[in-house]
């Protein structure tokens, strides 16, 4: 997008060996996309030949590196590469960079480091004295060989209702330790045939009524847990419905059936979870975890499990943004230090006091439904057309102005206080003091507006 807008002198950082991201890292058994294919691909490169409604791992992997490949990008990414520091340095009007392989320096810097790529491990005692292997699913083991083992899941979230239906089959036990249940809404998922793919690619017309239809119903998700919380009965009502269809057990249909709001944590696409869940080798366990022990887990009311393997379906560090990269702006001011009560930036990519940066996917551009990748693409073009204000000036410097960035901030709060991630529930989204530094609070298309143009006054330039 930045080579298409005419800036070509552009260098990316990748720490991982290959590029992909969550893609990259996630290799997990049944590792897969949430959202249809035609909606999390990039709208620049669409794909006709997507194998599945919702695409596996490996071939999101393989579209990425495909779509790097074709647009002359993999030249310019410097894979293995850690960024670890970054500091704005007023009298050159550039960002000096260090990184692991050395210095380098930038007049506009951006991030796009993620939500969801540093791993969390519980602090559960004894996990360090537990004899077998423990891994998380962001990492896991592939040569650990689960066939024969009775094996302990940590979690019952996105990851863990993918893993546990894909490695069932060939373990012993599985022992899925839930701290809390989560709304789950069917994924309708299914192969497309040779003959579909054909048509995609004959008529991209088709693709792209499908993505637009796509696009709509997640606006209807997103409108539901933001402004109208009415239409959320609806899809509570199906939800419900699955349960009491796939579990006939009543004791194990009340431990999956949640008690808040739905929405208030992430709906999961699953159409496996509950049915798994009714196989003879597992076993849902609903007790909290006390400790690990040397052979297996033991929970708050003294029953100890045997375990050969654990795997943690944990979640992310969701509120860093840009950790363990230390970035320094304007008068030596820390991004740290101006994010201590809660990270803010303007339509989650710019910051006061922090000249020429911009944050892809930062603070506030997560949502309960929609593309992750449309709202990247949302934010490069705004970050484009800051580029444009830049050019236009003739200028070195583009800022943020603070009454702007801190009036959004108080519009975007009220927003999120109305939201059903607010309810009382606990989740990934709202720290310990209610801060919630994650959630867009209106539509994806009202962030596809905002972040299309740029409001005069937005920014300050410096000649």
């Amino acid at each position: 997008m930045l080579k298409r807008a005419g800036y070509d002198d552009v260098t990316v950082f990748e720490r991982g060996q290959r590029i992909g991201g969550v893609w990259h890292n996630n290799t997990y058994p049944g590792a897969a996309c949430d959202i249809p294919s035609h909606l999390y691909e990039f709208s620049f490169a669409p794909n006709p030949r997507w194998s599945r409604r919702y695409a596996p791992q490996a071939e999101i992997q393989a579209y990425l590196e495909d779509t790097a490949r074709r647009y002359g990008v993999l030249d310019r990414i410097r894979t293995s590469t850690e960024v670890r520091s970054a500091a704005w340095d007023e009298q050159r009007r550039v960002w000096r960079i260090e990184t692991s392989a050395g210095p380098h320096e930038a007049e506009v810097l951006l991030t796009a480091c993620g939500q969801l790529s540093v791993p969390t491990v519980p602090p559960l005692p004894g996990l360090d004295d537990f004899a077998g292997p423990a891994f998380h699913t962001a990492r896991w083991r592939h040569d650990v060989d689960l066939a024969g083992k009775r094996v302990a899941v940590i979690g019952t979230g996105c990851s863990a209702i993918q893993v546990v239906p894909a490695i069932q089959p060939e373990v012993a036990q599985v022992d899925v330790y839930q701290r809390s249940p989560g709304w789950t809404f069917p994924k309708m998922d299914f192969p497309y045939s040779e003959r579909t793919q054909r048509m995609f690619e004959r008529f991209p017309v088709l693709q792209r009524l499908d993505r637009q239809s796509v696009f709509l119903f997640q606006e209807l998700a997103a409108a539901g847990m933001t402004k109208h919380r009415w239409l959320l009965k609806l899809f509570k009502r199906i939800s419900k419905r699955r349960i009491d269809k796939a579990i006939a057990d009543p004791d194990l249909r009340r431990r999956v059936t949640p008690t808040d709001e739905i929405g208030c944590k992430r709906i999961m696409l699953t159409d496996e979870w509950y049915p798994t869940l009714t196989k003879p080798n597992v076993e849902l366990i609903a007790d909290r975890i006390a400790e690990v022990t040397p052979g297996g887990i033991r929970t708050q009311s003294g029953v100890e499990r045997p375990a050969d393997a654990i795997v943690m379906g944990t979640g992310f560090a969701t509120h860093g943004f840009v950790a363990p990269m230390e970035i320094t702006g304007a008068g030596g001011r820390r991004l740290a230090d101006e994010w201590a009560e809660v990270p803010r930036a303007y339509l989650g990519l710019s910051v006061p006091g922090f000249p020429n940066l911009f944050l892809l996917y930062g603070p506030n551009t997560n949502g309960g439904s929609g593309s992750v990748v449309n709202t990247i693409e949302c934010g490069v073009n705004h970050v484009i057309a800051a580029l444009g204000e830049l050019d236009r000036a003739d200028a070195r410097r583009i800022e943020v102005r603070r009454q702007v960035a801190d009036a959004f901030d108080r519009e975007l709060r009220t927003a999120l206080a109305g939201t059903v991630w607010h309810s009382g529930c606990t989740n990934w989204y709202v720290d310990e003091n209610g801060h919630d530094p994650n959630q867009w609070p209106w539509t994806w298309t009202v962030y596809r507006r905002r972040t299309g143009t740029i409001e005069p006054g937005t920014y300050e330039l410096v000649a």
